[in-house]
C-alpha cells in the first residue's frame, strides 16, 4: 500500500495493521501491539523521512516464520540524532517504544531510503 506523506493518512495505516493482524490470526493484545508500533513507525516516516517522487511512503504486510512483518519504506536519509536531554520528556522515543512493543525490530538505512521492519509473532 502507498499512503501520502501526510498525517492525516496514519488511520489507513493502523486500519492496514489491524487488518493483517486478524488476517494472521493475532490475539488482541498482539494485534494492538503491532497497530501501535506500525502507527509510530508511518508517523516516523511521513515526519523525519522522505516521500517517493510521487509524495508516497510504501507500507508492505506479510507473513514471516510465526508472525506478522509490517514494513515501512521511506525514501529519506536516516540520520541518527540524539535529541536535548530536556526534550525527551516529549520526543525521541520511538524506535525505542516499536522495540518494546514487537518482537524484532530492524531497521535498514541506506543510499535511497529507510527501511523499518516490526516483528509480531502469533501466540
Amino acid at each position: 500500500m502507498r499512503l501520502t506523506s501526510d498525517p492525516s493518512q496514519l488511520k489507513e495505516a493502523r486500519l492496514l495493521a489491524e487488518q493483517a493482524a486478524d488476517d494472521f490470526g493475532l490475539d488482541g493484545d498482539a494485534r494492538f501491539r503491532l497497530t501501535l508500533a506500525a502507527n509510530e513507525a508511518v508517523a516516523n516516516a511521513i515526519e523525519h523521512g522522505s516521500p517517493s517522487a510521487d509524495g508516497t511512503v510504501l507500507l508492505r504486510v506479510c507473513a514471516d516464520q510465526d508472525g506478522v512483518r509490517f514494513e515501512v519504506r521511506d525514501w529519506g536519509t536516516f540520520a541518527m540524532s540524539f535529541p536535548d536531554p530536556e526534550a525527551l520528556a516529549q520526543r525521541g522515543r520511538g524506535l525505542p517504544m516499536m522495540a518494546a512493543l514487537v518482537d524484532e525490530v530492524d531497521l535498514k538505512p541506506g543510499d535511497d531510503g529507510t527501511l523499518v521492519s516490526l516483528l509480531v509473532r502469533g501466540s
